[in-house]
């Protein structure tokens, strides 16, 4: 067996109809069948000399709440070390990104009221048959929503019907944040625990085909928020949505301007197994296709 790194996003109750979490129950299984296969370690512990296991990287993405509140503590609880990642948009300037507003709304109204509001006040003709993005959701009002509010109305447009929907649930936008995201004292407990924390994202923007100038926007001020508020000097990058449509082409071009800039490797959302430190850009499963979520046997 070669080593692996698994990709997690929300692990709670699940409460959220927006986005299928991974139960605790689950999480913790899972991490039984990791710790009997593999060596859980920190990225930085990927040159280190191996025993007989192959190395497991446990990674997090967006930085949520019950990453902390429930993920963090049973790791802590387990003796284990892994990897989450910060989004500074929120905690710095007090901005939501739009995914993260349509997992909340979809998760305090129905898909079919949501969807018969946007096909009463936009001109959402075309969603149905551009919405294959999603195919992974069989409620076809539950695709057409995720696709019409992340892909096809402008973001401003997009932004304002969300907005107004959370606002009526959490009333602020200061009550969203504070329920919805790890803040800096809790990042930096888990630092002080042995967690890594890594580079994700400013607002949550897919590559947007300038290595430079994405750098500039969505990295580099959030490795500076680390720096100044969390006394962490990031060396780790894991991009939002995987790098997006033009996830290859991140791959080709940003790499290089990552290394300049002190990095040492990255996580993408491509599945397959890995081998140390050979590759900057390394693969991870997503944690529902291992066990004890997979249907089919691990090998």
């Amino acid at each position: 067996m070669k080593d692996i790194a698994i990709m997690y996003h929300y692990v709670q109750t699940p409460n959220l109809r927006g986005i299928v979490p991974l139960d605790p129950r689950d999480f913790e299984l899972q991490i039984e069948w990791v710790t009997k296969h593999y060596e859980v370690v920190s990225p930085d512990d990927l040159g280190k000399p191996r025993g007989q296991k192959p190395f497991c990287i446990l990674t997090f993405d967006d930085g949520t709440k019950d990453q902390y509140e429930v993920a963090f503590q049973i790791l802590q609880k387990k003796g284990l070390p892994a990897y989450f990642t910060v989004m500074s948009g929120p905690l710095r300037e007090r901005s939501v990104p739009i995914f993260h507003l349509i997992h909340s709304v979809l998760s305090h109204y129905s898909d079919e009221e949501i969807w018969e509001e946007l096909s009463t006040r936009f001109d959402v003709e075309t969603v149905p048959g551009q919405s294959n993005y999603y195919s992974y959701e069989s409620f076809l009002p539950r695709r057409y929503n995720k696709y019409a509010l992340n892909f096809h109305l402008p973001e401003q447009q997009s932004r304002e019907f969300l907005e107004e929907k959370a606002f009526s649930v959490f009333h602020s936008f200061e009550n969203f944040i504070d329920s919805y995201y790890i803040n800096e004292s809790e990042f930096i407990r888990m630092r002080q625990a042995g967690m890594t924390l890594g580079v994700h994202a400013t607002h949550h923007r897919p590559f947007t085909g300038d290595p430079q100038a994405f750098y500039d926007s969505e990295i580099e001020p959030c490795r500076r928020f680390m720096r100044e508020k969390l006394g962490v000097d990031a060396k780790w990058y894991t991009p939002a949505f995987g790098g997006g449509n033009q996830a290859e082409r991140m791959m080709d071009e940003l790499g290089g301007v990552l290394k300049q800039q002190g990095f040492v490797g990255a996580f993408t959302t491509k599945p397959g197994f890995n081998n140390g430190l050979d590759s900057f850009w390394l693969n991870r499963y997503d944690c529902i296709s291992l066990p004890p979520r997979s249907e089919v046997p691990w090998k």
